[in-house]
């Protein structure tokens, strides 16, 4: 059940002048004890990698965040993925294998796997990535509010461990809701995020 004792918002916000944008957590779970943050936008331009914190919880060119879970167990038991704002789905994809990523070639042109793609007014989109075969409830075209299922967390795509891969985009440019304005906060996090880095987040190999 989701845990609505912890304030854990993300704010995507434009420079200076532009439109705010807010977002609700993506997952019904409790990020301090049964799921937590894995990885992070990258935020170093070069064949490196560094997350908003000039950390390494992420790797090179990814555009999203991954909220993981501990186990396959976990996830067997279902956790659902919530829209994070109001939007319109504008697709959604259904009927890819939960199976660990083997290598190249496997899940091309779906490397995404099991999915939904919100559209938010302002061009604002919302991606959710590695979804539980067959747990899709929506459908295109469909409105949906913030806080509505979408369907589960899985293993399903380009991944090798349960989780969903949520990016944001405005206007096509990936923007990280951790550090909205695009510059990395080095060793400070932002007031207003999904909350505090839980003490057993790990980095993936």
């Amino acid at each position: 059940m989701r845990n609505s004792a912890i304030a854990l918002y993300m704010l995507s916000a434009l420079p200076a002048g532009a439109e705010s944008f807010s977002l609700q957590p993506p997952l019904a779970c409790d990020l301090q004890n049964d799921c937590f943050i894995q990885q992070y936008v990258d935020h170093d331009p070069a064949s490196s990698f560094s997350d908003f914190t000039c950390g390494p919880l992420s790797y090179d060119g990814h555009k999203g965040t991954d909220f993981a879970l501990p186990s396959l167990e976990r996830m067997a038991e279902g956790v659902d993925v919530l829209a994070a704002a109001t939007g319109t789905v504008v697709a959604i994809r259904d009927g890819v294998s939960d199976v660990i990523f083997s290598g190249s070639g496997d899940v091309d042109g779906r490397e995404c796997g099991n999915g939904v793609l919100l559209r938010h007014p302002g061009g604002w989109e919302t991606q959710y990535c590695h979804m539980k075969e067959g747990s899709v409830i929506v459908a295109k075209g469909q409105q949906v509010e913030a806080g509505d299922i979408l369907g589960e967390v899985g293993l399903s795509g380009k991944t090798q461990f349960p989780h969903l891969h949520l990016s944001v985009r405005k206007n096509g440019q990936v923007i990280d809701p951790f550090a909205p304005e695009g510059a990395p906060t080095c060793g400070t996090a932002p007031s207003r995020t999904f909350g505090p880095r839980p003490s057993h987040m790990r980095q993936a190999a």
